[in-house]
């Protein structure tokens, strides 16, 4: 399963989370349209995604992740095949931040965590560091590929080829998924009661119902924490690109930079998803976030190759582990049967983030030309997360999971 959620991972991060930077640059240029306006296609989406998380959590968590995969993936690839088609800033938002969206929401982003969760307890920050690798993997090497092909055969050309690619790929994974260890008459962690010669008990794994994770105030602190964070993650990912086009710097080289960043994203979703089973998770994610509110000041304060690349390394490798040990911490704080539902209903809060951010960060640019001040902006924003993710704490009730008596 940890395979199956991985390649999904891959594929939407690099066509649709990191591929809307791609697209976004010459979508404005072919019409005109304000960077706010254009970037609040992107804004939307999070907010459609976040509006309808817990819905799409409840789902999950009661029809199990691969109907809502199946039907995701279809919905994904009708919606790019589609995009080709947009002449109009209201179809580009029906397209991006309805179809795209809802099909990622539902096939992409919760469902396969999903499934490492319910899979997964012991080792879940690992499992979850391979499906964030995989995620970094798939924007590093489809991000280049999509920049080429946009300017090699048009956006609207490569928005098709993407769909196809989607529908043909994607697709028949999802006749691999099962739901939970126990469909198979195993355990989590893929342990079979049948090989095990004596009685077993699994580590304490918290299972808190849905009303109870909501009335905790770890739950509370975690929305600020997440809310924060957002504002940082969705920003970057859309502006980026522009940003560096607005210092000189040519857009298949800007592409590329970002490619590189996701890159040596890499070794820190691997570095924090291992360590993230045997240490404190918030105290990494603090450790994450002082890193990329760094990087993100160096990228705004040292306009030039070396403030770059300074940005890229410090931020990239920070990036890649807060990915990881985020998912994982919320397994580790509400348990396994509910994840689905309460993760749902913490999205419409990271989603104010997702909302403001980039188009904020536009309006800046399209009010100074310059894009210093919201970044500046993002690198507070991320310290008071980092202070914020130290107020989260595991709280009762603990539950010890049942002997499993095996032959």
């Amino acid at each position: 399963m940890c395979l199956v959620a991985s390649i999904f991972h891959a594929i939407s991060s690099g066509a649709y989370f990191y591929g809307f930077s791609i697209f976004y640059v010459p979508i404005l240029l072919e019409y005109g349209w304000s960077s706010a306006i254009t970037a609040g296609a992107f804004s939307l989406s999070r907010l459609e995604g976040g509006l309808e998380a817990p819905f799409v959590g409840w789902l999950i968590d009661r029809y199990g992740a691969k109907k809502l995969m199946l039907l995701g993936v279809v919905l994904t690839g009708i919606g790019f095949i589609v995009m080709a088609k947009v002449e109009s800033i209201l179809l580009l938002y029906f397209v991006y931040a309805g179809l795209l969206s809802t099909g990622h929401s539902i096939g992409f982003r919760l469902s396969p965590t999903t499934l490492i969760t319910k899979w997964f307890i012991k080792m879940r920050s690992r499992a979850m560091g391979i499906w964030s690798i995989a995620g970094g993997v798939g924007g590093a090497v489809l991000v280049p590929i999509l920049a080429m092909s946009i300017v090699r055969f048009g956006w609207r050309n490569t928005a098709i080829l993407m769909g196809f690619v989607i529908l043909v790929t994607v697709l028949p994974l999802t006749l691999f998924v099962r739901n939970k260890p126990e469909d198979m008459g195993l355990l989590p962690d893929n342990l079979d009661p049948k090989l095990l010669e004596k009685t077993v008990e699994e580590d304490s794994e918290v299972d808190f119902t849905t009303w109870e994770a909501l009335k905790t105030k770890t739950f509370k602190y975690l929305i600020i924490a997440e809310s924060l964070r957002s504002v940082l993650l969705s920003s970057l990912v859309v502006h980026q690109i522009p940003y560096l086009i607005s210092i000189g710097v040519p857009q298949e080289a800007a592409a590329g930079i970002l490619g590189l960043m996701i890159t040596l994203s890499i070794p820190g979703r691997f570095v924090f998803g291992y360590l993230g089973d045997f240490f404190d998770m918030r105290k990494l994610i603090f450790l994450a976030s002082v890193m990329q509110a760094v990087g993100v000041f160096i990228f705004a304060w040292m306009p030039g190759l070396m403030g770059t690349y300074t940005f890229v390394v410090i931020y990239g490798f920070a990036y890649g582990g807060i990915i990881t040990v985020t998912v994982s911490l919320r397994g580790k704080l509400f348990g396994r049967k509910r994840y689905a539902t309460v993760t749902g209903i913490l999205s419409p809060f990271q989603m104010i983030g997702s909302v403001i951010g980039p188009i904020f960060a536009g309006y800046i640019f399209d009010v100074y030309k310059d894009y210093r001040l919201a970044f500046y902006t993002f690198s507070v924003l991320a310290l008071i997360s980092a202070i914020t993710y130290m107020l989260v704490k595991p709280e009762q009730p603990y539950m010890k999971l049942e002997k499993i008596q095996c032959a």
